[in-house]
């Protein structure tokens, strides 16, 4: 809850962090007085060390918070050290981060899935643009003065907030004295594409007559990138071998991209006197992906064996093996895919802080809309003719995991006797035509109304000191899906070809790809679909196809106390919240009788009534001892996609499939044990574990689809076979987490050792994470146990910091293992279980190395280097086994150079 005390400590601190310059010099002035009196008068501190000071301000915060936290804390200027909400919440302990084109995306709060992960802006929460799954890349932290990583599940927080939710304490007026102008302006270079980089923010802030408090914010962020990419999937299992995995297509996926993230903020403080405020804010955030994707897929299973065999038979089985054969006649299908994508969130709040002696009242008003767009300005496909002599014949080498390859040949000999003849070195040299052009427009589109007020009142409760609390949620949340797409198809003599799309720009990338190509022109080939879209030529699909709508209303209420003792404090209380969600889609009806085929719109609806009791013991074992141990309950709903009712269904399989609006939420009970020591300013150590029992997990599953709505026409298909996502097995997560930071200024002073040395300091942080959940028996395929997705094994944080003389310089470095993506399909072969498909999808492992430097010119200017993923890591995902590949992508390492000022 985000009351007035809270508030209170989060300013407090605040203001230790904007006044962090004079407390960077107390050690030095504490002498000068021993020595003379009048002699602080004539210090003058003309250095900061913004890491450290950040991060006691932080851990001030953290040791008076009556519950578990993790706190990031802006310096002195205002300035979080990375970029984007994501990145600096990863420097966290328990944190790791999932990525999408190198930079961090989402959050993973003790090795939980993340749509586990809830966020807020000043106690608020909010809806991500996708859904449950929130996204942090298109927050900068700019925005930010604080950030909390509230771990602990207290009454006063929404019930699906599992893991923990991420608070965004956005700056504010009076956390300066009168007018405050920060800013920054950084650029640089992406090595791999030789893109460049650009991050900037400004930052106005004023008071006025000491009522009235102003602060408007706005950053920019653009970064033009290519990559290395190739995927090689589906593995199919064959029917001859079944132990054999054979890769159906490999594929080269070349992007070019722009990518920005842009802010805009503005928040009005008004204080009527000390007891009574009001303020207004507006927050907007927009994310922009200008995605250019010339890809060439060939599709291995097109080709034949040299006598002429099939993909699966005998033959081509004996003369090949999944990592390495030969394929001749295979397949081109190339594609140009020009997406925009286009995210963007305003969240728009009126909200008052009021204190009546011992009672406090705090209220919010909010209208939250965001966008998740998918806009594809330009889509064509191109494909090989069906000669087997005009397709390429392939020499694929899958034995190296990080790097898949293949080879050109032209394809000779006769159709019962396959030759490979000369290599070719550019694709451009075989033939692939215009098969369809296209253009998509649309995405998801959510309005989200709330009204929140929080009470708290200071009594007693059987003679001991008693803080209650209690309040109310009402939001209304609404979510849809439009589209519209034209596409024209083209066959025959006379298409276009590749050629009449591409530039004279070759490969940006550093793979050896063995061929050569031309990245394709985005204006012409926009212009190109506009055309036919003007014209008439492109026929534009049925709106209704793709359309589903999502409503959902949550009202909830709670109350909690919390009981003082001279050795700390219990807080404990029940939270109650009633979900209805209605959501409605057009289905395609079979003809029956006079009944014609057709889309009809199908309406559902559901309701559920969920109670969250929680206690948390926070005892102060010693001053600089804590002791937190925590008992929570929580449950996360399925994701607005998965709630749509989408269905498809096939009378003569008398099967269904799509979304499921009666997916119940899966439900947590944890504890969590958790010791913090506080041993002095600037240094803290902490250790916990942690423990959460799953029920109902929500899971991809078949059932019986048991639901009327949609029986026509005499046909009762209540009880066809249901594939969605439902309600499973049971499981569990715990895990063990460990935080270090410290400085050497400390020791370095004691022992009288040269002061340079004090400037070392260092942040460790460790998560290891053990999951099971039951997966249910699935046509014929036995249960079976998978660990909780997104669940690593272990996750490291480790940096290492030099702080002295107004130079900070950090060396981060983060790891985590590998953690499953998504549940896929198996099925039983002669007795045994086997992928199809796919099956599992896994991440690998996961790693960066970032530098930073910064040094303080003067009181009001500061210079900075950043350098990111600096061991130009790869992103890698397999399907089932480690051994089979399915991506790998490598972005190269970043760098950018500026300034920051603060006047």
């Amino acid at each position: 809850m985000f009351n007035r005390s809270k508030a209170a400590l989060l300013r407090r601190a605040s203001l230790l962090a904007m006044s962090a310059v004079v407390v960077s010099g107390v050690a030095h002035a504490d002498e000068a007085v021993a020595q003379d009196p009048n002699a602080v008068s004539n210090v003058v501190v003309t250095a900061r060390r913004p890491l450290a000071e950040s991060q006691a301000a932080a851990m001030q915060i953290q040791k008076n918070s009556d519950s578990l936290i993790s706190v990031l804390s802006a310096d002195a200027i205002g300035d979080l050290p990375d970029q984007n909400i994501a990145f600096a919440v990863g420097r966290l302990p328990g944190v790791a981060i999932e990525r999408d084109q190198g930079q961090a995306r989402y959050v993973n709060l003790r090795g939980a899935p993340v749509y586990w992960t809830t966020l807020s802006f000043d106690g608020l929460s909010v809806v991500s643009p996708e859904g449950r799954a929130t996204r942090f890349d298109n927050i900068p932290s700019a925005i930010a003065s604080l950030i909390t990583v509230e771990k602990a599940i207290v009454p006063s927080m929404p019930g699906d907030t599992v893991a923990g939710n991420v608070d965004i304490r956005t700056r504010r007026a009076f956390d300066y004295k009168g007018q405050k102008i920060t800013g920054k302006l950084g650029v640089g270079r992406v090595k791999l594409g030789g893109g460049d980089e650009l991050d900037s923010n400004l930052v106005y802030s004023n008071v006025f007559g000491d009522k009235l408090g102003i602060v408007a914010q706005a950053s920019y962020y653009s970064r033009e990138m290519a990559t290395d990419n190739w995927e090689t999937d589906p593995y199919l299992s064959n029917t001859v071998d079944p132990n054999k995995h054979f890769a159906r297509e490999h594929e080269n996926k070349h992007y070019r991209l722009t990518r920005r993230n842009m802010s805009a903020s503005i928040r009005a403080d008004y204080k009527f006197d000390d007891n009574n405020a009001i303020f207004v804010s507006t927050i907007n955030t927009y994310y922009n992906d200008d995605e250019l994707r010339d890809n060439f897929l060939i599709r291995l299973d097109q080709g034949t064996d040299a006598a002429g065999n099939g993909y699966t038979s005998n033959a081509f089985i004996n003369g090949n093996n999944p990592v390495a054969g030969t394929v001749y006649g295979a397949r081109i299908n190339a594609r140009i895919d020009y997406r925009n994508t286009k995210e963007g969130m305003s969240t728009n709040t009126v909200g008052g802080e009021h204190k009546w002696g011992k009672l406090g009242a705090s209220w919010r008003m909010n209208y939250t809309y965001t966008q998740d767009g998918r806009d594809t300005p330009a889509t064509l496909a191109f494909q090989s003719p069906s000669t087997f002599s005009l397709r390429p014949t392939i020499d694929y080498d899958f034995s190296n995991p990080d790097l898949n390859t293949i080879r050109f040949f032209q394809t000779g000999g006769t159709t019962t006797a396959r030759a490979k003849g000369a290599q070719v070195t550019n694709i451009e040299d075989f033939q692939f035509p215009l098969q369809s052009a296209g253009m998509l427009k649309g995405g998801d589109f959510t309005g989200a109304y709330t009204a929140k007020a929080d009470f708290d009142y200071e009594s007693e409760l059987f003679g001991r000191e008693t803080k209650f609390e209690f309040g109310g949620l009402w939001t209304s949340r609404i979510k849809k899906s439009r589209e519209s797409s034209f596409t024209r198809a083209y066959s025959g003599t006379g298409v276009p070809t590749w050629g009449q799309f591409a530039t004279n720009i070759e490969y940006l990338g550093s793979q050896n790809l063995n061929y050569a190509f031309r990245y394709t022109n985005k204006d012409y080939t926009i212009n190109f679909v506009d055309e036919l879209v003007k014209t008439g030529q492109a026929t534009k699909a049925d709106t209704r196809t793709n359309y589903w709508r999502l409503g959902e209303t949550i009202t909830a209420g709670y109350a909690m106390a919390t009981t003082r003792f001279d050795w700390g404090n219990i807080v404990y209380g029940v939270r109650v919240e009633h979900i209805e969600n209605e959501g409605q889609a057009f289905v395609n009806f079979p003809a029956s009788g006079t009944t014609p085929a057709g889309l009809r719109l199908v309406n559902v609806a559901s309701d559920d009534t969920l109670y969250y009791p929680s206690a948390h013991l926070n005892w102060n074992l010693r001053e600089d001892l804590k002791l937190r141990v925590g008992l929570t309950t929580s449950a996360s709903r399925a994701d607005f996609d998965d709630l749509r009712p989408n269905f498809t269904f096939s009378d003569s399989n008398q099967t269904i499939s799509g979304g499921n609006p009666n997916a119940k939420p899966e439900r947590q009970m944890g504890i969590d044990t958790y010791l913090e020591w506080y041993a002095d300013r600037e240094t803290f150590v902490s250790a916990g574990v942690f423990y959460k029992d799953l029920k109902d997990v929500l899971v991809q599953t078949s059932k019986t689809f048991g639901d009327t709505s949609l029986n026509s026409a005499g046909v009762d298909r209540s009880g066809y076979a249901f594939s969605s996502i439902g309600n499973a097995g049971e499981g569990h997560i715990k895990g063990l987490e460990v935080f270090f930071t410290g400085t050497a200024e400390s020791f370095v002073q004691s022992r009288n050792l040269p002061a340079w040395l004090g400037g070392f300091g260092t942040r460790l942080s460790g998560t290891w994470t053990s999951s099971e959940v039951t997966l249910p028996s699935v046509g014929g395929v036995p249960a079976r146990t998978i660990s909780v997705l997104g669940t690593s094994d272990a996750v490291y944080n480790v940096q290492a910091i030099y702080e002295k003389y107004g130079l900070t310089m950090r060396l981060a470095y983060q790891y985590r293992t590998p953690w499953g993506q998504s549940v896929g399909e198996y099925r039983v072969t002669n007795g045994s279980v086997f992928a199809s498909g796919n099956g599992d999808i896994f991440w690998d492992s996961d790693e960066e190395l970032d530098f930073s430097a910064r040094y303080q010119v003067n009181n009001n200017i500061e210079v900075f280097f950043d350098a990111s993923n600096l061991t130009n890591a790869g992103a890698r995902r397999y399907a089932d086994q480690s051994r089979y590949t399915i991506e790998y992508e490598k972005f190269g390492p970043r760098y950018v150079a500026g300034v920051r000022f603060n006047f």
